[in-house]
């Protein structure tokens, strides 16, 4: 037995789950699109939890965002104008306006409420982020947003939720479309593939849907430590990606004032591409497409 006043639990699937003991509650929530709980617990320190799942952590933030962000802005000759869809923590957005080049980030979010409890109590993720006046935060559905607009940015990051019912309708081909669209010339799309042990269809179906749309794509996995998860990134582009060396790659990471990061490093960098062989395994494998009119959805 467990003390639930003490203890989170968290389900990984039908036939899993962990529980994480906490030091304190710091705030509950329910919005109009989500349940949000923030605790302090003994491992990760300060989390995030959306929907009782687990999202991200002062402690291994950086598992995440640094290899979802820099990957794609480092590939980019100049990235200056980025739109980042999702990342209500501040994390993605954060990494971002470590770039000196960049002359505008816009981040679009559906859930307000995420964004004022990141910036009251998740400092350590989004550090003062919002607060840059190169941020533009708009409060709104992203793939509408997307829909709508007529600009064109150097990179598009999707920091989004798995592809659960609520999200379907950006994990599909329409969309990527979109998102290509929404490029300018040596554009790049950035986003997760999901787990491809846990969630191989996930990684699979995504990984074939942005097959179907963009040219040229490189993968790569990673151990998300808050996820207890192997995770795949993902940047893609309908030029050909350059492929950089880490002399090329450390000289960019200076000039552009990027800092010390705790996770992705040049020598990382040049090696992405090249997926183990369980990951290569699952590719193999034939399977729909996700699409507007048969949208493909994660079943935990």
């Amino acid at each position: 037995m467990f003390d639930e006043a003490t203890t989170y639990e968290e389900l990984f699937s039908r036939t899993m789950s962990r529980r994480i003991k906490i030091k304190r509650p710091i705030h509950s929530a329910q919005t109009p699109f989500q349940k949000v709980t923030v605790v302090d617990t003994y491992d990760y320190g300060v989390t995030l939890f959306l929907d009782n799942y687990f999202q991200t952590s002062e402690r291994d933030e950086f598992f995440y965002h640094e290899p979802l962000v820099h990957p794609a802005m480092l590939s980019h000759p100049d990235p200056r104008k980025v739109l980042v869809i999702g990342g209500g923590d501040g994390g993605t957005l954060e990494e971002v306006t470590r770039y000196n080049t960049v002359e505008t980030v816009r981040m679009v979010e559906l859930d307000g409420e995420v964004v004022k409890i990141a910036r009251e109590h998740l400092r350590a993720v989004c550090g003062n982020a919002f607060e840059d006046e190169r941020a533009e935060l708009v409060i709104g559905d992203g793939r509408k947003y997307v829909e709508e607009t007529s600009e064109r940015f150097d990179v598009i990051i999707l920091d989004l939720t798995d592809p659960l019912e609520p999200s379907k309708y950006v994990y599909t081909k329409e969309f990527y479309e979109l998102c290509k669209n929404r490029l300018r010339e040596n554009g790049i799309l950035a986003l997760h593939n999901d787990s491809p042990f846990f969630c191989s269809k996930a990684f699979n179906v995504i990984s074939k849907t942005l097959d179907s749309v963009f040219p040229h794509k490189l993968q790569h996995i990673g151990y998300v430590v808050g996820y207890m998860l192997d995770f795949a990134f993902a940047v893609c582009s309908r030029e050909p990606l350059p492929s950089l060396s880490e002399e090329e790659l450390e000289r960019r990471l200076t000039e552009r004032g990027v800092g010390e990061l705790l996770y992705y490093t040049p020598r990382l960098h040049t090696g992405m591409g090249a997926l183990p062989g369980y990951a290569r395994k699952i590719l193999e494998s034939p399977c729909d497409i996700s699409t507007d009119a048969a949208p493909y959805v994660l079943e935990l």
